[in-house]
């Protein structure tokens, strides 16, 4: 009887051994700063640690390496990634507006890299479970690399304030979705920091093109989109920016992450509580 109480002792001392090694690896396309590393330290469970670490940094990514992929919020994306995409009308209305792209030297740095580096992670089978979080700028990134077009200037186009430094309410639409199963209410506020965004109208217009996509929350009367989901990925892109929220959504979303990272686990998510 003392040998099996001693051998079931060896067997958890060292189950807990092997968790509180165990470390979590996100690769951020562009450097994570220390609102992202307070996120995580605020929501990671005991016996695992995050590491996080910039992408742009390394050469060709190796996939099998990462748990996770962060795609931070920044500069504005050059429209020639999506304007070759649209009709003809919409396309000359977008260039009429080129003079309220905020071009900057961050965008002519990040928008070729995550480009390409999204095309090798969604053509790349190995990569079927390995979890996205596009904030911000990452949401919109994530959006048009599968053709959907942005809305050039918020103010402009739409005719409410650009989204800058304000809080929004976030309204969740009632069909099935990842967001919902996370948030289990109707509605909350989010801190913003933008003046660009997917093209609503234009997105519901063509929904065919992108069966795999859904738009499943809104702000500002449902013409900001402010998640967007993939069905058939761990893919999830959100307007608003938890790592600058010290609100209940940025332990819920960041949670998310970690979860479906340790998904990737099957020996180690046993031994860890969430």
């Amino acid at each position: 009887m003392f040998l099996k109480i001693l051998a079931v002792f060896f067997i958890v001392f060292s189950t807990s051994i092997k968790a509180a090694s165990k470390e979590l690896v996100i690769g951020c396309t562009t450097k994570c700063d220390m609102f992202f590393r307070l996120a995580f330290k605020r929501v990671t469970p005991v016996g695992l640690k995050i590491r996080l670490i910039d992408l742009s940094e390394y050469g060709e990514t190796d996939f099998s390496k990462l748990d996770g992929i962060i795609i931070p919020g920044g500069a504005d994306i050059d429209p020639r990634y999506y304007v070759g995409q649209v009709e003809p009308e919409l396309a000359d209305h977008i260039r009429s507006l080129d003079h309220l792209v905020k071009y900057s030297s961050e965008g002519r740095r990040r928008d070729p890299f995550e480009f390409e580096f999204l095309k090798r992670y969604f053509n790349d089978p190995s990569t079927k479970n390995l979890p996205v979080l596009g904030i911000c700028r990452g949401m919109q990134v994530l959006g048009v690399s599968q053709g959907v077009p942005l809305y050039i200037d918020i103010k402009t186009e739409l005719g409410i304030r650009n989204r800058r430094f304000l809080f929004d309410r976030i309204n969740l639409q009632p069909e099935a979705s990842l967001i919902n199963d996370l948030f289990e209410i109707t509605s909350f506020k989010a801190f913003k920091r933008h003046h660009q965004g997917l093209r609503v109208n234009y997105f519901n217009d063509h929904a065919d093109r992108w069966p795999h996509l859904k738009i499943t929350s809104f702000s500002n009367q449902g013409l900001i989109a402010e998640s967007l989901e993939f069905m058939n990925r761990p893919v999830l892109g959100v307007q608003f920016h938890p790592e600058n929220d010290f609100g209940f959504e940025r332990k819920i979303i960041f949670n998310w992450l970690i979860r479906e990272a340790l998904k990737r686990d099957n020996e180690i998510i046993a031994t860890i509580s969430m």
